[in-house]
């Protein structure tokens, strides 16, 4: 290393004030840590090699669900649509490209104007058909289910990943009357957006990739790279590690991580593009149905719902699925939901009460929603009777670790409405103590009440 002296800090021999590392520097890989010396000192700018045994410092993750088959073993996947004319490409991307196809079930909310003849509010699965599979009935019918909805009276991206995330419960607690297929606790959950590639074998490669994380409470997650680096095998990959305040927490700044081995732990942010996990962290952990018009804090919060309920955000050590970014924006209608409702629209679209009937019976009387709701469950705003409410829910917080655990493992610091401290290079794991069941305890979240 040249000016090793100058380049090293010497409290920590993984950290170099230089933005790009070499292979003898960093043989498990390297983090971008900051360009901003003014912001974040020198300790947070630069990079930071992967630090192998950083980890299991204290204590290594819980892996004991070590007998899996990436090539057979059940992957669900739940994808929200609004008014999306690639979403049809989208489902052939993902049968096409699939090791095996025939183990992916894939459950769909679709946003389109009812009456509209646009290409972008037709079906998701006849024009899959009739524009990339002929045979598509007798191949993938009995693996899909969608359920339409009115764009007209659309309320964001988390009202239909909610419905979604409900259906997926639904489907654990029925197994012999489920509304797609029966969810098993060791099956993987998969949540990507409806205008997407993925690599040639992406389910076996997310399957082997979430177990090189050995750690039972592993979310594989980041914002998506660009279609364009599809099957290319790039050794940069999005890490997601740094947020920002504006009426609450979002994910910002995303740096990089290049040559990683294996998926690197990331201090909470959680993307809402690309999730993939085992489904009990689904079920224990499912989408908050009480936060209509919110795009800022879907993602942070739900990062810190994970961590509190025992799992773990990790960056993707490979590039397996693509978003195609130029695409959909280029779609004129992506950011229109919630401006042409008039309130007439009687219409709403398929019959959910199935499996959204108890919580729509509950949100008339849930209060506060949204981003208020979301700033007192996180502890931006103070109100003791509410938080507690809220962080009991089935939708709130765990009871595996603290959220004041969480706030000093992010370096997020809710009463400044700020980061503290850069925290996207190398973090020891935080213990918790396993729920005493073999559900990882989905089944007890599942028993807490709906507000």
């Amino acid at each position: 290393m040249s000016n090793d002296n100058n380049n090293k800090d010497k409290k920590n021999p993984f950290h170099v004030q230089r933005m790009h590392l070499t292979e003898a520097e960093a043989p498990y890989g390297y983090c971008l840590l900051s360009r901003d010396k003014k912001t974040w000192g020198e300790e947070g700018t630069g990079s930071e090699a992967v630090n192998p045994d950083a980890e299991c410092e204290i204590q290594c993750p819980h892996y004991n669900d070590q007998d899996f088959n990436s090539y057979e073993d059940i992957i669900h996947l739940n994808i929200a649509s609004f008014r999306d004319r690639l979403c049809p490409r989208t489902l052939h991307n993902l049968f096409h490209k699939a090791a095996n196809p025939k183990r992916i079930y894939v459950r769909i909310i679709q946003q389109v104007e009812l009456d509209s003849n646009e290409v972008d509010d037709g079906d998701c699965w006849e024009n899959y058909c009739k524009n990339y599979n002929s045979n598509c009935e007798e191949d993938y019918r009995s693996q899909i289910r969608i359920w339409t909805m009115n764009a007209k009276i659309a309320k964001g991206p988390t009202d239909p990943r909610s419905r979604l995330s409900a259906a997926l419960t639904y489907d654990y607690e029925h197994p012999h009357d489920p509304l797609l297929h029966p969810v098993q606790i060791h099956d993987y959950c998969m949540q990507t957006d409806s205008h997407m590639d993925f690599n040639q074998d992406f389910d076996v490669g997310l399957i082997d990739m979430f177990h090189r994380t050995q750690n039972d409470y592993a979310v594989l997650s980041t914002y998506v790279a660009p279609m364009e680096q599809t099957d290319t095998d790039p050794a940069n990959v999005p890490h997601l590690c740094m947020v920002s305040f504006t009426s609450t927490w979002r994910n910002w700044g995303t740096k990089s991580c290049d040559n990683l081995l294996r998926p690197k732990m990331t201090n909470i942010p959680w993307g809402a593009g690309l999730s993939f996990e085992k489904c009990h962290a689904d079920l224990n952990v499912p989408y908050d149905p009480y936060l209509p018009g919110i795009f800022d804090g879907e993602e942070l919060s739900r990062g810190f719902r994970f961590f509190t309920h025992g799992y773990d955000t990790y960056t993707p050590d490979k590039v397996l699925v693509t978003h195609d970014y130029h695409g959909h924006q280029s779609n004129p209608h992506v950011h229109t939901w919630g401006r042409h409702s008039d309130g007439n629209d009687n219409n709403v679209g398929d019959d959910m009460s199935a499996f959204m009937g108890d919580i729509e019976e509950v949100k008339v009387s849930v209060s506060p929603k949204g981003v208020q709701r979301l700033n007192v469950m996180m502890g931006i705003e103070n109100n003791l009777d509410k938080h507690g409410i809220i962080t009991n829910s089935r939708f709130g917080l765990g009871k595996q670790r603290t959220i004041e655990q969480a706030t000093e493992f992010s370096g997020f610091n809710p009463s400044k409405r700020k980061m503290v401290k850069n925290k996207c290079g190398n973090l020891n794991w935080v213990p918790f103590e396993e729920a005493n069941d073999t559900t990882y305890g989905a089944d007890i979240t599942l028993a807490r009440p709906l507000w």
